[in-house]
């Protein structure tokens, strides 16, 4: 082999070192949007539509009777999608709702509609180990709820999201909720 033919092929070896080392680096660190990132990497969310973000501006209700109208909030345990008849979104067992904020609220309020399966369902709803409340219902069917979530529990950034966990002891089929702020 001449001088120059082991140069090419040393200057290619290194190049393609330098290409797939930088494929390893975009590999390892995405530049995606935070949707995108909390559906397909880390695998939290159950829906995710390239037009959408997990931004939530309090007050806005989130209707989960209407199939067509996913929500993008839902964590992907506890969930399932709307069903067609209207009824809402079943829940059973643990899940939650992943949510920024563009700044900090203040107090809110946490309301909702649903039916409850059973009697005696209790739905726990916690964020993080800072604060949880339980909401029982005593009887089975249509049922409302509202609970106060005090200051400072959640973070006002859009790269970083919130999570409100909800576990419950019986199926359920939410139908709206909606964070507002209190007062």
């Amino acid at each position: 082999m001449t001088r120059s033919v082991k140069f090419i092929f040393i200057l290619t070896f290194l190049g393609l070192s330098a290409f797939y080392l930088y494929v390893l680096y975009l590999a390892k660190h995405p530049d995606v949007s935070m949707a995108y990132r909390m559906y397909y990497l880390e695998k939290k969310t159950r829906i995710w539509d390239r037009n959408q973000s997990l931004a939530y501006i309090p007050g806005t209700l989130m209707d989960l009777t209407n199939e067509r109208e996913r929500c993008p909030y839902l964590s992907r345990e506890g969930w399932s999608i709307p069903e067609k008849d209207g009824s809402g979104s079943a829940f059973a067992g643990t899940g939650g709702l992943y949510f920024s904020l563009h700044r900090v609220p203040g107090e809110l309020t946490f309301e909702g509609a649903l039916t409850a399966n059973a009697a005696d369902t209790e739905l726990k709803i916690s964020v993080g180990d800072k604060w949880s409340q339980t909401v029982k219902f005593d009887k089975a069917g249509s049922q409302k709820f509202e609970i106060s979530l005090p200051a400072g529990l959640f973070i006002a950034d859009p790269a970083e999201p919130n999570y409100l966990s909800l576990q419950s002891n019986h199926p359920i089929m939410f139908k709206t909720f909606k964070l507002s702020r209190a007062g």
